[in-house]
């Protein structure tokens, strides 16, 4: 019976109230909510475990000539295990016989051919200047023509710049940048490329830009400086002497003549039919670059190896035709090659190489690598790669039997860029849930409310989103993107169930707890909706 004055407490509301057993009570339907979690983190780690990132073994998919497909697979990084490469096309030509092979796969399933199509990204640059060797030997360009008085149409801001001249486009010693600063438009390509978005897209016409540039330009002692923005230009002036666009004027001088039916020149997103979709790394696809402007750069090129072998070889044969001897002449040193003798060409880094001179390019897109080469002794390479994370220029030097320690890379990616991935993939997540269920365990973290309901599983989800598109799961466990993605699942669930006891927001100024929550949400929501975005246009 209660004391006179006093008034019964309801079981269980008390904060000191126990049951018969000495258990406090849980309030009437937890164990119901708490189900749904739990089964929403399983049903969100399943599906992302059937669709989420793995790697197999590039070596257990083989075509092609059986020898030089064992070779290559000795080359590789990863072994014979699995790892960050996908998929490889390789072929070597000796006086004028090829040699092909193929390792891997497509898309983490369908396997490479020897015929499969690959970005080419900036070994596309060579065949941009074969392009300038076609009108220079037609004599309807020369190398000394400016760019001010082939584009009278713009007003260029610095004369400096209306004064760079064709051979300086085509062998980087224009003084020009690589990428135009876009204003706004760069930011957002770098953001575009680094979470694996096609970063072109956002580029304007490279003639406009040049046009726009002040205190750029060559002066009497400019050196070789890697432009893309100066090839691009090269590109689109070159289209606009022959009186075509960039893909059919390469078509009609360069790639027809020799025989190159399966090189083309997207100039819509999207790739060619059962092409090698580029990969970061093995389980991370990305979406393939695609800028017409930007085309010469090598931005939605494609090409197979059988055709690149074939260009190699006229290049390679003791009488090339003129328009392709006229990109072997050397012009400027590069510096950065000076014990090899390293040269420009038009287009070509050429090497001293124990007497024989090596004329090479290599190429690299958000998903992709290329490396073409060949020699004066008549031998060629081509080593076409679907992942960032296959050494293309290690393997076609080997191949070719010349040492390049500028091009050894580590077998695996660093163990910073591991641990990353995993705690952006689950570490995230697993501390959003903790703040949801405990949050009074938090030492320094503030009460919940709605406010932290709303930022902690959208924290937890760029997290895992940003480990998704830039994760190293070649290396990393997939299964750790599953848990991830159940443990987003869970902080979901959790922060909608505790959502009606919660007031918005807690502490003796809310508009400052308004404001420590939009400062970080913000970036987030724009960074999500950004990633997701990407993930959409993946192909």
């Amino acid at each position: 019976m209660p004391l006179p004055g006093t008034t019964p407490r309801p079981p269980g509301k008390a904060s000191g109230d126990v049951g018969p057993d000495g258990v406090r009570p849980r309030p009437a339907g937890l164990g119901t909510a708490a189900r749904w979690t739990v089964v929403a983190a399983v049903v969100a780690a399943l599906a992302a475990f059937a669709a989420g990132p793995r790697s197999a073994p590039i070596a257990a998919h083989r075509s092609g000539d059986a020898a030089l497909a064992e070779r290559v697979a000795g080359l590789l990084p990863d072994g014979q295990g699995a790892g960050g490469s996908v998929g490889v096309s390789v072929a070597v030509v000796d006086h004028g016989t090829v040699t092909r092979a193929a390792l891997g796969t497509t898309d983490g399933s369908t396997p490479v051919t020897p015929d499969t199509a690959f970005e080419t990204g900036s070994a596309q640059k060579v065949l941009t200047a074969s392009l300038l060797g076609s009108l220079l030997d037609a004599g309807r360009i020369r190398l000394t023509d400016t760019v001010g008085a082939l584009w009278p149409e713009y007003s260029f801001a610095d004369p400096a710049v209306a004064g760079i001249t064709v051979g300086q486009l085509a062998t980087h010693t224009a003084g020009l940048p690589s990428f135009p600063a876009d204003g706004p438009r760069f930011p957002l390509a770098m953001a575009g490329y680094l979470l694996g978005g096609n970063g072109y897209s956002l580029l304007q016409d490279p003639v406009r830009a040049l046009a726009g540039l002040t205190g750029s330009g060559p002066g009497p002692d400019t050196a070789f400086s890697y432009s893309n923005l100066g090839y691009a230009v090269l590109g689109e002036t070159l289209a606009k002497v022959d009186g075509r666009d960039y893909p059919t004027a390469l078509r009609e001088r360069v790639l027809a003549p020799l025989g190159m039916d399966r090189t083309t020149v997207r100039t819509a997103p999207g790739t060619p039919d059962r092409a090698a979709l580029p990969f970061h790394t093995a389980g991370t696809p990305v979406v393939p670059w695609t800028n017409p402007g930007w085309a010469a750069v090598g931005t939605g090129t494609w090409t197979t190896s059988a055709d690149l072998a074939a260009f190699l070889a006229a290049n390679a044969a003791p009488n090339p035709p003129t328009a392709l001897a006229l990109t072997h002449t050397p012009h400027a040193a590069v510096a950065d090659y000076a014990d090899r003798d390293g040269h420009i060409g038009l287009g070509w880094q050429l090497w001293n190489a124990g007497g024989t001179t090596v004329r090479w390019h290599n190429g690299l897109t958000n998903g992709s690598r290329a490396f073409v080469a060949h020699t004066t002794d008549q031998r060629a390479v081509v080593v076409l790669t679907n992942s960032t994370r296959t050494p293309a220029e290690r393997i076609g030097f080997a191949l070719l039997g010349v040492d390049a320690p500028e091009f050894e890379e580590p077998q695996t990616p660093h163990p910073v860029l591991l641990a990353a991935t995993g705690l952006l993939a689950a570490g995230a997540p697993a501390l959003a849930l903790l703040g949801v269920v405990r949050p009074r365990r938090a030492r320094f973290s503030r009460p919940l409310d709605r406010l932290k309901a709303v930022s902690l599983p959208l924290t937890a989800a760029t997290c895992w989103l940003l480990a998704l598109r830039s994760g190293e799961w070649g290396h990393v466990p997939g299964v750790l993107c599953a848990i991830g993605a159940g443990l987003v699942a869970a902080t979901a669930a959790e922060s909608v169930r505790r959502w009606p006891a919660l007031p918005t927001a807690r502490g003796r100024y809310p508009w400052l707890r308004a404001l420590t929550f939009a400062l970080p949400v913000l970036p987030l929501a724009v960074l999500f909706c950004t990633t997701a975005v990407i993930t959409v246009n993946l192909p």
